[in-house]
């Protein structure tokens, strides 16, 4: 943008206020030039060389903010708003050369210009505009080598790999749906007593669906209503059943409650199989697919259903964690019910993967929803140690794994699925981390013409 501003004024000055050899600076490749938030009190004029910027936020995640060659100048914020305060840390990419000048700098009077400020602003607004231009051609450059990354990691991870696997997971996958259904109609022919069978549907139909708070509230009441122990009133509150089929039992409900709770977890734990089974094919398919968005995609959604169906396929992988919901109604949205399972699966596995190996520590997954402005939000936090601040920027890319413990098996394209999965829901993932846990945020819009079918 050099090209814009006066020629003769831009060589004026830098022959009057950067030409004194006394303040020429010679850098290696690595040398840093300021720090974020430290002092600095010059304005430096690149003579030679290249530099690049970048600054941290609150959450630690690393942002560039500038590059800077030959012509350009840097410390323009900290100087000129006299704060002295650098914004970003600058480094030298290369060897090279700087001239600067401090706040202590004489003004060289001109008739028509009486302060640094009056004197620099055509240059200071041109390395403004190329800084802005050159950091948006940046950010096209990353999305399309980040696009063409995932296209190639995807080729050469799951290509023939998925292939030569996909063919005997879907025969067993298969065998586990058709031998889990044969099994449910063999239990129901069992079961004489019209009450039984009604025990065990609610099971089959409804799975786990109460989270442990409910279980605790209703096993109070339970206690109060007819009179149970607590062991008792604990096992009937997890079935969810209604009072008016306890209340069948008459004076026998504490005796019989061990039964019933079996029989309704007998259906319970089937529903879990088929769940299970049906997931598992969309994950192969998903896998696959990777990267295409022929999805089969239906109206009526239920993103809540979506995260009760990880919870309960994720239930023995969720003993011992302290599990705390807060799901709020969502309105219904056009999409499919295995990929946002998939999502929540992902992130609920990781979030077990960060905090149920550590030592003398209580593992803790809060999950939340709500809707606002007409965007569906989902948070998944965990109160792991988090994620190494140099594995941040790098998470949604194939083959980086956030698990640092013990020993790890797959590609390393969970992340990377679930964010494939969201944008193409128009959403956003985001992630907060710090070492008192990680948080993930998804926020998927809902209806109109920002939803894609």
């Amino acid at each position: 943008m050099q090209d814009e501003i006066p020629e003769s004024h831009h060589e004026w000055l830098i022959q009057t206020y950067f030409s004194d050899p006394a303040r020429w600076l010679s850098v290696q490749a690595g040398d840093e030039l300021m720090r974020q938030s430290h002092y600095n009190n010059r304005l430096y004029y690149v003579r030679s060389g290249e530099f690049q910027g970048h600054f941290q936020t609150e959450s630690g995640i690393q942002k560039d903010t500038l590059r800077a060659g030959p012509g350009n100048f840097l410390g323009v914020y900290s100087f000129f708003s006299h704060t002295y305060k650098a914004m970003a840390t600058v480094v030298a990419l290369t060897d090279g050369e700087v001239a600067f000048i401090d706040r202590n700098q004489t003004v060289v009077d001109t008739d028509y210009t009486h302060s640094l400020e009056e004197q620099f602003m055509p240059i200071v607004v041109a390395d403004l505009m190329r800084r802005q231009n050159s950091m948006l051609s940046l950010s096209v450059e990353r999305e399309s080598a980040l696009t063409k990354l995932i296209e190639t990691e995807k080729m050469a991870s799951l290509g023939q790999l998925a292939a030569g696997i996909a063919h005997e997971l879907n025969n067993a996958i298969s065998v586990l749906a058709r031998n889990t259904q044969w099994l449910v109609e063999k239990y129901n022919t069992f079961f004489e007593n019209p009450r039984t069978t009604a025990i065990f549907e609610a099971g089959l139909m409804q799975g786990r669906f109460l989270s442990s708070r409910e279980v605790r509230m209703r096993s109070k009441e339970l206690m109060e209503r007819f009179n149970l122990a607590e062991e008792s009133a604990n096992m009937l509150a997890q079935t969810g059943l209604d009072d008016a089929l306890f209340k069948n039992y008459e004076d026998k409900l504490s005796e019989e409650a061990r039964t019933i709770y079996t029989t309704w977890e007998l259906g319970a734990t089937f529903n879990d199989m088929l769940i299970a089974a049906e997931q598992s094919k969309h994950v192969v398919k998903s896998i696959r697919s990777l990267g295409t968005k022929q999805v089969n995609r239906q109206p009526g959604l239920d993103i809540t259903d979506s995260i009760n169906s990880a919870l309960a396929l994720l239930r023995t992988r969720l003993k011992g964690v302290e599990v705390h919901l807060d799901l709020n109604p969502l309105p219904p949205i056009h999409g499919n019910l295995g990929e946002f399972v998939q999502v929540w699966v992902n992130l609920i596995n990781n979030a077990c993967e960060a905090i149920c190996h550590l030592v003398n520590h209580q593992p803790v997954l809060w999950i939340t929803s709500k809707l606002q402005d007409d965007t569906i939000i989902v948070t998944v936090r965990d109160n792991g140690l988090g994620i190494p601040k140099k594995l941040l920027p790098l998470i949604f890319q194939p083959n980086v794994t956030t698990k640092v413990h013990g020993l790890s098996f797959g590609l390393g394209l969970g992340l990377t699925i679930v964010q494939r999965i969201i944008n193409d829901y128009n959403g956003l993932v985001e992630v907060e981390s710090s070492r008192t846990g990680t948080t993930f945020i998804i926020k998927i819009p809902v209806g109109g013409i920002h939803e894609k079918t």
